[in-house]
């Protein structure tokens, strides 16, 4: 419900559906008496949104904490962390805590649509360090539609920020046990999203803006942590591919491509000459930009979300401006009109 702009399983999965207690207690006793794991991971694409999260927590901490079988949420809101959640999971063990404030600069995350502020970082981090972390990772993309390198300077100022944060709660000492993750991954253009008309950066702007992170955050405190650039290039042209890459998928695997989402195993030289041999272009599929005219391969599938509605959130992202989580107020993207959300919003 909150429309970030890059992610495609926002628009795609509309209307919002949430499984019940009922339902999820259901499924994790199935999990916990057939695989005897000791941690409970809530995993989903904004776990702390979850409207009875509350409620689950404190049934999976009374039902499980006696077998030291934890709970973890791996990726939560800056702009909604409970302080009374994550007491609660952390008293069988504290896993770690991610946040995701996407971009580095509230400019970027306004052309996102992310809807957090450096703000809601800070007040995070403060809660979770008085109550006993010591350290947190924080996840960015970069690439972004608009990005310039003063985006990325922000990315290292959080991180630092963050730092700050754990010296002021703790008298301006570190503990040995402190840390800052910082992890970014690259953007990838995806279909049905207001970005599906924006290019990837090419792998040699990926590189150069990756070089410029590992500089700005050399620090004992940080670590730094990036995908590959060259698995996400391929990415981009599969996501956006017609059925032309079908036949390139095919000639990638016969030529040795298999496993491919380890970096250990993927090889860019083995896609591009099954593009070369199929007489088609990696920067076709991945890196140029496109015209509101042009006809997708995937203009043809219905997803309930409109096409004016993609656009109209593309042209709110160059003036960055934000649009409200749709549980506040209908922003009108058209799946309340569609057989698929009819009744549901």
């Amino acid at each position: 419900t909150r429309g970030c702009r890059f992610c495609q399983a926002g628009m795609i999965y509309r209307p919002i559906r949430e499984k019940s207690v009922d339902r999820l207690k259901e499924i994790v006793d199935k999990l916990v008496k057939s695989t005897g794991y000791d941690e409970i991971s809530l995993s989903s694409l904004s776990t702390s949104d979850y409207s009875k999260l509350s409620e689950l927590t404190d049934y999976l901490v009374d039902e499980y904490a006696s077998n030291n079988i934890g709970i973890s949420l791996p990726s939560l809101r800056l702009d909604n962390f409970s302080m009374e959640i994550a007491e609660k999971i952390q008293q069988v063990r504290k896993s770690g805590l991610t946040f995701a404030p996407e971009a580095g600069t509230q400019r970027l995350r306004d052309v996102i649509n992310k809807g957090v502020s450096e703000e809601d970082l800070q007040n995070a981090t403060k809660k979770a360090f008085e109550m006993g972390w010591n350290s947190v990772k924080l996840y960015f993309m970069i690439g972004l539609p608009t990005e310039t390198y003063d985006d990325l300077d922000g990315i290292a100022k959080l991180a630092y920020d963050v730092i700050d944060m754990y010296r002021e709660v703790h008298n301006g000492k570190l503990k040995r046990s402190f840390g800052v993750t910082v992890s970014t991954s690259t953007f990838v253009p995806k279909p049905f999203t207001p970005f599906q008309w924006h290019g990837q950066d090419t792998t040699e702007e990926v590189v150069e803006k990756q070089r410029h992170l590992v500089k700005k955050l050399k620090n004992k405190d940080i670590k730094y942590n990036y995908h590959d650039s060259k698995t996400s290039l391929m990415e981009a042209v599969i996501a956006r591919g017609d059925r032309r890459i079908g036949k390139v998928i095919y000639d990638a695997f016969k030529a040795g491509a298999k496993f491919d989402g380890w970096s250990e195993y993927f090889n860019l030289d083995t896609w591009k000459e099954a593009m070369e041999k199929n007489n088609l272009s990696i920067d076709f599929y991945a890196n140029r930009e496109r015209s509101y005219d042009e006809v997708f391969p995937w203009d043809h599938i219905d997803v309930g979300v409109s096409k004016k509605f993609l656009i109209r959130e593309n042209e709110k992202a160059k003036s960055d401006t934000v649009t409200p989580d749709c549980r506040h107020k209908c922003n009108a993207c058209g799946i309340n009109a569609h057989d698929i959300g009819r009744g549901m919003c």
